[in-house]
């Protein structure tokens, strides 16, 4: 889907691309409160931001809001309380949990996982560390083959899936995120701790931090208060799955708030689960990452001036979080949405911009295309699924034009209208695209696909 190009467009653009927008420097809470509510209403009105969003500066919470409805069919405003899936921060915590045991003597970073995990043949175990792992530059694919529907143990997923892999690099080389490798990480943490995975990060970093509404989804157990994930497809708005598959998932199978989030933060920093020297040797930079970030273990690490910004974001059918630290100072954002087509990292910059009085901008509704206007053009185009595919990394062989809530849409992307006639991306002109009543033509970086009106 394009929403895959979104997030890589978003992920250079994050605290990058200059905001021009004018913005009085914000002198006081006060003034930050009502901005920033500005802000998170403007993205609930443009692309329908439902969610929380914490922001604590220089030690004190500023905002703590929620956002846009929690429940749809029963009409349940989100709460502050309500947990939401956290999909890929929850890394931090399997990340955190292998630290603790590396303090413990347990585990050793520059050890083989095949040292650890006899279930393990794969002809890679001896070369791949607990170090690569950790730092996504072990060479295993970004996903094991896992679907939706597999309620697998991970060591099922070892055994059945990982086993079958191969690298792509040589380990240690280069940087490339890899889900495989978290998956690993989660299989050690059971086989020395003797305890499951999610006996483990409920026993030693849930219970002790008192975090009352995190937790490790359990296939599809009830997890109360949950704020449920929707997302557009090409028949309209539904409900989604609220992590990627039923199966134990270490790197993006756990649920969270804003506050505990925040929480947890402060008491890794303040060394309430292992030493000062494990937590500095966790946030140290290990491995660079293109566009000047490094990733430490379980982090990335995005320098801002003189300063260093720890991160994490996570993405899923129907929802999307992310929380950025600024430890010397004590600021933090947080943004945990049960909607899966807001732009989370715009939003997430323009938090940040506000509270360090800097230029933001705001969405600006009358840039969207008004569905009346394309009322003729509405409907499914197919194209060469090869080149959809080729250029924008979709394994459909169409493309639906949609109204939804009086916004339109191409497939799951909000869409403005550009110059000269043309539709496009809310974020980026590097898509453009022009309809008619037989056919579509998307333009992207100089590459052009063009698809057939479907009756």
């Amino acid at each position: 889907m394009i929403n895959k190009l979104a997030m890589k467009i978003l992920a250079i653009v994050f605290f990058c691309q200059p905001f021009m927008t004018v913005a009085e420097p914000a002198s006081n809470e006060q003034q930050y409160r009502e901005q920033i509510e500005e802000l998170a209403r403007a993205y609930q009105s443009v692309y329908g931001f439902s969610g929380s969003i914490k922001v604590v500066k220089g030690g004190l919470p500023i905002v703590e809001s929620s956002y846009g409805l929690a429940d749809r069919s029963f009409n349940i405003d989100n709460a502050i309380d309500y947990r939401f899936s956290i999909n890929s921060i929850s890394k931090t915590f399997t990340a955190t949990a292998v630290m603790q045991l590396v303090e413990l003597g347990e585990i050793n970073l520059n050890q083989s996982v095949g040292s650890y995990l006899p279930e393990l043949n794969a002809d890679w175990k001896d070369e791949v560390t607990v170090h690569h792992l950790l730092t996504h530059s072990s060479g295993l694919p970004r996903e094991s083959g896992i679907q939706w529907y597999d309620e697998l143990t991970l060591e099922q997923q070892v055994v059945n899936l990982i086993n079958k892999q191969t690298l792509l690099f040589a380990p240690g080389t280069r940087y490339e995120y890899s889900n495989s490798g978290i998956t690993l990480l989660g299989r050690i943490i059971e086989t020395v701790s003797g305890q499951s995975f999610s006996n483990y990060i409920n026993n030693q970093i849930i219970k002790p931090l008192e975090l009352t509404n995190t937790g490790v989804y359990e296939g599809r157990k009830l997890v109360k208060k949950q704020a449920v994930p929707y997302r557009i497809t090409t028949n309209g708005v539904a409900s989604a799955q609220r992590a990627k598959h039923l199966g134990q998932n270490a790197g993006g199978g756990m649920y969270s708030t804003v506050n505990d989030l925040y929480q947890f933060v402060v008491a890794l920093e303040n060394n309430r689960l292992f030493s000062a020297e494990t937590t500095q040797l966790m946030f140290k930079p290990q491995i660079q990452i293109d566009g000047g970030d490094a990733a430490s273990y379980g982090w990335t690490l995005k320098p801002f001036g003189d300063k260093t910004l720890v991160f994490a974001s996570g993405s899923g059918y129907g929802t999307k979080s992310v929380m950025v630290r600024e430890s010397t100072s004590g600021d933090f954002i947080a943004v945990t949405s049960n909607w899966g087509n807001t732009p989370i990292l715009q939003l997430m910059a323009g938090l940040f911009l506000i509270i360090n009085d800097l230029d933001y901008d705001l969405p600006d509704q009358k840039a969207l295309a008004q569905p009346n206007d394309y009322v003729e053009f509405l409907g499914t185009y197919r194209f060469d699924p090869s080149l959809l595919k080729k250029h924008l990394m979709t394994d459909s062989d169409s493309m639906t034009l949609q109204e939804i809530d009086g916004l339109l849409f191409l497939n799951d992307e909000l869409l403005a209208d550009k110059q000269n006639g043309f539709l496009g991306l809310t974020y980026t002109d590097e898509v453009m695209i022009k309809v008619d009543t037989k056919s579509m033509t998307i333009n992207i970086n100089g590459n052009q696909v063009i698809g057939k009106r479907q009756d």
